[in-house]
């Protein structure tokens, strides 16, 4: 185990001077000799994911228990583009006859199609709520040019009305992306975020309910 480690904090450092890939390549060679290394296989993905590389974190992870499902899903991806099978996955992933794939990532593999992960689906959402806000932008500015010119006095209720729609689709936004944390384990990306989701709420709520209870 200590010269597993030792391993891993060099390639940790090689990565720095000469880029993660040629740093992984002992990694590799090591894994290649014994497949079933787990510790040679998580210093592989821990340099990886330190790089940002996600699907190449994906490709050695695939057969652990704990893997990372937005890792895999990213593997899945690079491999349904790169055309491979699941002879040729295996081959990739350094796995031997006694480590199985998933049988969900074989039957995607075969169909050519990716799932996302829950968190995946999450941020999704956050991003439909992010283009509803530059929606709400270019409506808003386009309604109090418009009132403006036609009804001056409407438009304080226009910006009013507009600001509110804007902080309540950030917290919206932000409430996605906090549960998309919350998924991926990450404790105060999911903290801060869903603060954040919370004071954004209550101004526009609170604003809307000033704005038609008569105050603004």
């Amino acid at each position: 185990m200590e010269t597993t480690d030792a391993a891993m904090a060099d390639a940790h450092e090689r990565a720095a001077t000469v880029g993660i890939r040629r740093a992984a390549r002992p990694l590799r060679s090591a894994l290649e000799r014994d497949p079933k290394d787990v510790g040679l296989r998580a210093a592989l993905v821990s340099l990886y994911r330190a790089g940002g590389a996600l699907e190449q974190a994906g490709r050695y992870s695939v057969v652990a228990p704990d893997a990372d499902p937005d890792e895999v899903s990213a593997y899945l991806r690079w491999a349904i583009a790169q055309g491979a099978d699941e002879a040729r996955v295996r081959r990739l992933s350094l796995l031997d006859d006694s480590q199985p794939l998933p049988e969900d990532f074989v039957a995607d593999l075969a169909a050519g199609r990716v799932r996302r992960t829950p968190a995946e689906a999450w941020d999704e959402r956050g991003g439909t709520a992010m283009l509803v806000f530059a929606a709400l932008i270019v409506i808003t500015l386009v309604a109090t040019f418009a009132v403006v010119i036609l009804w001056a006095p409407a438009a304080p209720f226009i910006a009013h009305l507009g600001s509110r729609l804007f902080a309540l689709a950030w917290a919206v936004a932000f409430a996605c992306f906090a549960v998309a944390d919350v998924l991926r384990h990450r404790g105060k990306g999911a903290a801060w975020k869903g603060v954040v989701s919370v004071v954004l709420f209550v101004f526009g709520a609170a604003g809307l309910v000033s704005l038609f209870t008569g105050g603004i």
